[in-house]
């Protein structure tokens, strides 16, 4: 079981990036950002700087981990 959670961890890196960017689709597609609100436009982007950065932590630490 160890060995195919370390063979596959980058695939447990990229379901929940899936998942969001499923979730992120279906509020634009729902009319999220229609509205010239300025506050909407403010979160979307806000999830998107978070994301980025919790997915380039997640490679940064897998890389340290195969490299070690």
């Amino acid at each position: 079981m160890k060995s195919f959670v370390k063979r596959f961890k980058f695939a447990l890196i990229l379901i929940p990036l899936a998942l969001f960017i499923s979730f992120l689709d279906e509020k634009i597609l729902q009319g999220f950002l229609a509205s010239s609100e300025i506050p909407d436009h403010y979160i979307y982007i806000g999830s998107l700087v978070v994301a980025i950065g919790i997915l380039i932590f997640a490679v940064l630490r897998f890389e340290k981990n195969v490299n070690s």
